[in-house]
């Protein structure tokens, strides 16, 4: 059972990102959920609801920025800030794994250095991608 784990411990970063695609996504649905139930509770009372209420359930990404940072409606004009945390990020990565290469601390030998490159070219790309954003 070890041997899957000294195999395949690359698989925890796809695993990860899946993870957090779906507590994302299942955030979403709460809070969508709860923008309903305020609805329902508005016209058991006889209410009219406020624009900005019936407004926020278009919009899929609430107003808030998320790890994606994609370019929808006035949240472009956010800025890049996810794309620097996922340079920082990569970067970091890269750092650890080349260190890891140098120093051989768990013994994973050219296999950091390539896992590193992997980083370095993630860090670069999302870096290259800031430039290329849309701007509002």
């Amino acid at each position: 059972m070890a041997e899957i784990f000294e195999e395949y411990w690359w698989l925890l970063f796809p695993l990860g990102f899946f993870l957090a695609a779906g507590w994302g996504s299942f955030m979403r649905y709460k809070r969508t959920q709860a923008k309903i139930d305020l609805l329902k509770t508005y016209a058991a009372a006889g209410k009219e609801p406020p624009a900005d209420l019936i407004a926020s359930l278009d919009d899929p990404g609430d107003g808030r920025n998320d790890w994606t940072d994609t370019d929808g409606g006035d949240r472009a004009s956010h800025g890049t800030g996810s794309n620097a945390f996922l340079v920082i990020l990569f970067a970091g990565f890269a750092a650890v794994f080349a260190y890891e290469g140098y120093r051989g601390f768990i013994g994973m030998g050219e296999v950091a250095y390539f896992v590193a490159l992997i980083f370095v070219v993630l860090s670069a790309s999302f870096f290259v991608a800031s430039f290329f954003k849309r701007k509002s």
